[in-house]
């Protein structure tokens, strides 16, 4: 082999780390999943939640609306009555901030995962109530052209609480911080006001602080939906009008220091996760659980782990008759279809192992299934330039 061709070999395994770092970004910055990754993260993420260490009862109040509704009118597009729609009792939420608003025990964060879109004659106390508050970040969401619907009360503070997956098998598996580039997504919000530092985009990653994250993520569930069914974990949501009921001290005692969210919990919204239905409150409050405990981070470290498997992938890639090649034509010579097979499972093998230990480490995963087709490919073609050139 001439040196000028070892240093072809040299300039075409860093320009193809390069390549596949392009691409693990690009995926990463997609929001949905392939097949091969939603049983990875399954497998890995299984492996960590029994690991998974509860938060503090102490730390969180869950509230529950799913049976505190009030009827009222609904209009078609052009403003004229076609019945009625159930909403969440203004009422009772006016109640409830007014409660608290003569208090001095104050929460740590409210969330209020109730979407005010639509007009009700409680709307002027109930936005009274809210606008003493700066402690409260109110959801919203996007319509079908996926431009945002923002609540009512234009003078509180929002936060997008859309779950912008499309993936092919519909369910809430990563997570997004911002909504192009601008947007805040509600936990993110939740986690900036309890947290005053800088937070901005830089292309795939989202800087909080001194850290670096994927915008798009892997979630680590600390609390599970069976977690708050479960009385004696206490994590059980209390129904607002139960609440309600007990005495002002008493409320003031609940929420006192705590991250306080209103939403459903029992009834309508739900979504699949890894590991199972999961209402949406719960979601958010498990992303900003995420935030606060660091979990996902890109630093020297992922790049150098990472640099190193792809740079040893991008040498079986281009160096002609590696070990490992010469191992896989000699025992499959006679099996064309096999030894196509094997050579790209090989790929793939390395690939998961490269991608099992970022999740460990840094929480997160390579998408090796396109990734694996990308070097497969490369292979197959610098393989036949090779046999072109005599080279191989």
């Amino acid at each position: 082999m001439s040196n000028r061709f070892k240093i072809f070999i040299v300039f075409a395994c860093i320009l193809n780390v390069g390549i596949l770092f392009l691409l693990s970004f690009w995926f990463m910055s997609l929001p949905w999943l392939a097949g091969d990754e939603k049983f990875l993260i399954w497998a890995t993420s299984a492996i960590k939640l029994q690991n998974r260490e509860l938060p503090a009862t102490s730390d969180i109040a869950l509230i529950n609306v799913s049976y505190d509704l009030e009827l009222i009118d609904r209009f078609d597009e052009y403003g004229f009555p076609v019945g009625n729609q159930v909403i969440t009792d203004r009422l009772k939420l006016y109640e409830f901030f007014a409660i608290i608003n003569e208090q001095e025990a104050k929460p740590k964060q409210i969330i209020c995962d109730i979407f005010f879109r639509d007009e009700t004659p409680n709307d002027d106390l109930l936005r009274g109530e809210l606008e003493l508050r700066d402690d409260v970040v109110l959801s919203y969401h996007l319509n079908d052209s996926l431009m945002p619907l923002y609540p009512l009360f234009d003078n509180v503070d929002r936060g997008l609480s859309d779950y912008l997956t499309m993936n092919i098998f519909e369910g809430v598996y990563k997570y997004q911080l911002f909504y192009q580039d601008s947007i805040k997504l509600t936990p993110l919000r939740v986690f900036e006001k309890i947290n005053p530092i800088p937070i901005r985009t830089a292309g795939t990653f989202v800087k909080i602080g001194d850290q670096w994250t994927p915008n798009h993520f892997i979630l680590n569930y600390r609390l599970l939906q069976k977690d708050i069914d479960d009385i004696e974990l206490g994590f059980n949501p209390i129904n607002l009008g139960e609440l309600l009921l007990l005495p002002p001290e008493d409320i003031a005692a609940f929420i006192d220091g705590k991250i306080v969210i209103l939403g459903d919990f029992r009834e309508n919204d739900f979504h699949e996760t890894i590991f199972e239905i999961t209402s949406g409150p719960l979601i958010l409050l498990n992303v900003l659980l995420s935030l606060e405990a660091k979990d996902t981070k890109v630093n020297a470290g992922f790049f150098i782990l990472v640099g190193t498997f792809f740079l040893f992938l991008s040498y079986l890639v281009f160096y002609p008759g590696d070990f490992i090649e010469k191992r896989i034509q000699h025992l499959y010579e006679n099996f064309k279809l096999l030894k196509q097979l094997v050579g790209f499972m090989n790929y793939f093998l390395i690939l998961s192992i490269c991608s099992i230990i970022t999740f460990f480490f840094f929480n997160i995963h390579l998408n090796v299934f396109f990734l694996s087709v990308y070097l497969y490919l490369a292979d197959i073609l610098t393989h036949r330039v090779y046999k072109q050139l005599g080279k191989a």
